[in-house]
């Protein structure tokens, strides 16, 4: 059964603008609404736009400037004044090496995302974080 993504807030942090717009159509692909998708090119940018704007589900990148995608997500899961601890977050990486995605997931990560994406893979991503959520470790 296909799950109903219409309603769910996404925010995609990554500094290349054509990997922004990549994840764009694929997320319109799988029936995401285009008013629902937020974009920001770093993770200092993305933790002012969830302050701003609920999210539901966080699309990082893990190689960015000034605030990069393991800070990011670090800073979300246990600074005091974290806009949304528990928000999930899925980091996409073109790095597959055991220490990167360690390092993602040390961090807080959800889920890792393997680039190049596909619609399967990104549903399949938002799928796990939905129905398979991993224990909130602060």
């Amino acid at each position: 059964m296909a799950l109903d993504l219409s309603r769910l807030r996404f925010l995609i942090v990554d500094d290349n603008d054509f990997m922004r717009r990549l994840l764009r159509e694929l997320l319109w692909a799988i029936d995401c609404t285009p008013d629902n998708i937020r974009f920001a090119s770093n993770g200092r940018d993305a933790v002012q736009i969830i302050r701003d704007f609920p999210i539901d589900m966080v699309f990082c990148d893990i190689n960015m400037r000034p605030m990069d995608g393991r800070e990011f997500t670090r800073y979300m899961r246990t600074a005091p004044n974290s806009p949304d601890p528990h928000v999930p977050i899925i980091v996409c990486t073109g790095h597959a090496e055991i220490q990167h995605i360690c390092g993602a997931r040390d961090a807080g990560a959800n889920e890792v995302l393997r680039k190049p994406i596909t619609v399967t893979s990104v549903y399949d991503r938002i799928r796990a974080v939905i129905e398979r959520p991993r224990p909130f470790v602060r």
